[in-house]
């Protein structure tokens, strides 16, 4: 199994397929409207659907660990991956738009912002995986950090208790023992009521 994902995620980063797929759609016709108005960055695809394939393995196995497997949550990776495209459609509009022929340069910025939250997204939600797969994989540290970024701060608590820290040997630890978690990150969020 591990030399299957191995393989996967080399051939999905590798610069050949990168050139494999811009062939392909180099002999589409409709390559011009794909590259000019939906997506252009296929490498940054190639790691994005890399971080997707690993979050969604991690995700299967801590919910089979935890004998909570079901397709609804199969069926919510389609919808991830279906709003990532816009966001990558959306990144490309805006960094590329012209205006009377003049490039835009307010937004150069915005396509950087979309991938890194989309990367930042997915990698934290494999580090919360592993987590709870095993809860002394991850520093008890790092886990109280991610309790500050996660879309369900009481989850991320629960796991954050449920991580036991591992038996000091003497060494002087590399990281604080504790962070600082605000109050406000372990609260519920209040409920909006609509009247």
């Amino acid at each position: 199994m591990r030399a299957v994902f191995h393989s996967v995620l080399l051939a999905m980063t590798s610069p050949r397929t990168t050139e494999v797929l811009t062939a392909a759609l180099s002999a589409s016709p409709w390559a011009l409207l794909i590259r000019q108005y939906l997506f252009d960055d296929w490498e940054f695809a190639g790691f994005l659907f890399t971080l997707i394939v690993v979050d969604t393995a991690t995700g299967v196995l801590r919910s089979w660990r935890q004998h909570k497997v079901s397709s609804r949550a199969f069926s919510r990776i389609f919808l991830k991956v279906l709003i990532y495209m816009v966001l990558l459609i959306l990144a490309h509009v805006m960094t590329s738009f012209k205006v009377q022929g003049e490039e835009n340069m307010v937004f150069k910025w915005f396509d950087t912002f979309i991938y890194c939250a989309m990367m930042a997204r997915e990698a934290l939600s494999v580090l919360e995986n592993l987590a709870a797969i095993e809860p002394t994989l991850i520093p008890k540290a790092l886990l109280k950090r991610l309790a500050q970024f996660s879309e369900d701060p009481q989850a991320a608590a629960a796991a954050l208790a449920l991580a036991v820290p591992p038996a000091p040997d003497g060494a002087a630890p590399l990281m604080p023992e504790s962070l600082p978690v605000p109050d406000t990150i372990l609260q519920p969020a209040p409920s909006a009521t609509i009247s």
